[in-house]
C-alpha cells in the first residue's frame, strides 16, 4: 500500500503524496520539550517544583524523489516550497501513525542531490502545539472505524461513548496526558436538562466541580467550551461556581446532581492528545 502525507487546515486539503514520483519514506518525532516550573527560596535546600509544562518539538518528514533531469528536481523543489510554507498553520497527518494530527508550521524543506533527478527531502515541521492530536474528534468516534489509536489498552467491548442521558456515566479520555483547558486543550460540553434549582457536574475521578446556580430548562442549551460557559453564545460565569471540568487519562466517573433534576442530556466533544 502506497504510504501517504496530507496537509488541510480550513482552506486546503493536500495531498503530498500525489505529486508523481515522491515518496513519503519514514518520519522522526523529536524528543518533548519540558518546561520545569521551579522556584528557588532563599535559605531553602533544591527548589519547589509545579507542574511542567512542555515546548514545541519538531516533526520530520522524509521523502524521495525520482525525476527525469534536474529540471524535474528543481521544479519540485519549487512545488514543495510553495505547498509547505504558508503564512496559516495547518495539520499534517501521514499514513505511518494514521489516527493522529499534528498542528504544525514548516521551518525547513532540506535536500540533498545524490544524481542529477534523484533527490532526498528531510522536511522539518514545528509542532507548536507541544502533542499531537486524535484525527478525529469524540463527536465522531467509532471504535470500529480504524480512525483511532490509543496509547493505553482498551478492550474492544468496553461502552465508550460521548452522548448520555442519565446523571451517572463515564467518560473515556484515550489520551496520554490529562485534557485540561486551562492548558489550551479542546474541551467541549454540551449540556440539556430540566433543573429548576441549578444542577452540579462532578468528575468524581479528578474531583472537579462544575455548578451553575440559577434555574435552566432543557429546551436552553448550556455549552461549556473550554473554561468559558455560555448559553445562547451569551456569557453565563457569573451564575456558576467559576470552575472547569478536566478529564483524566482513561476513564472518568461524572455525575450530574441537583434538587429534582430532570431530561438530562450532555455531549462531550474534544480530541484525544498524545505527548
Amino acid at each position: 500500500m502506497k504510504k501517504e502525507v496530507k496537509l488541510f487546515n480550513d482552506d486546503i486539503n493536500i495531498k503530498l503524496t500525489d505529486i508523481p514520483n515522491l515518496k513519503f519514506l519514514d518520519f522522526i518525532e523529536e524528543g518533548v520539550e519540558v518546561k520545569a516550573n521551579t522556584v528557588e527560596m532563599n535559605g531553602t535546600d533544591g527548589v519547589l517544583v509545579g507542574p511542567n509544562s512542555f515546548g514545541p518539538f519538531n516533526l520530520i518528514l522524509n521523502f524521495s524523489f525520482k525525476g527525469h533531469d534536474t529540471t524535474d528536481l528543481r521544479l519540485i523543489k519549487q512545488k514543495l516550497r510553495g505547498l509547505l510554507f504558508r503564512r496559516e498553520p495547518y495539520y499534517v497527518w501521514h499514513s505511518d501513525l494514521p489516527g493522529k494530527k499534528y498542528a504544525v508550521y514548516c521551518t525547513e524543506d532540506g535536500n540533498e542531490s545524490l544524481t542529477n533527478s534523484f533527490a532526498t527531502f528531510a522536511v522539518t515541521f514545528v509542532v507548536f502545539k507541544g502533542y499531537s492530536e486524535s484525527l478525529k474528534e469524540t463527536d465522531q468516534f467509532s471504535l470500529s472505524s480504524g480512525d483511532w489509536q490509543f496509547e493505553g489498552g482498551v478492550l474492544a467491548y468496553e461502552d465508550i461513548k460521548y452522548k448520555h442521558d442519565t446523571t451517572s456515566f463515564k467518560v473515556y479520555n484515550g489520551s496520554s496526558d490529562v485534557i485540561n483547558p486551562l492548558l489550551r486543550h479542546k474541551l467541549k460540553l454540551l449540556i440539556n436538562i430540566d433543573a429548576p434549582k441549578g444542577f452540579k457536574v462532578t468528575n468524581k475521578t479528578t474531583g472537579d466541580v462544575f455548578e451553575y446556580k440559577k434555574a435552566i430548562k432543557s429546551n436552553q442549551r448550556l455549552t461549556i467550551n473550554g473554561v468559558h460557559p455560555f448559553i445562547n453564545n451569551k456569557r453565563v460565569g457569573i451564575d456558576t461556581n467559576w470552575q472547569w471540568l478536566t478529564l483524566d487519562k482513561g476513564f472518568n466517573e461524572i455525575e450530574i446532581i441537583g434538587e429534582n433534576i430532570s431530561n438530562v442530556s450532555t455531549q462531550w466533544i474534544f480530541p484525544f492528545i498524545y505527548r
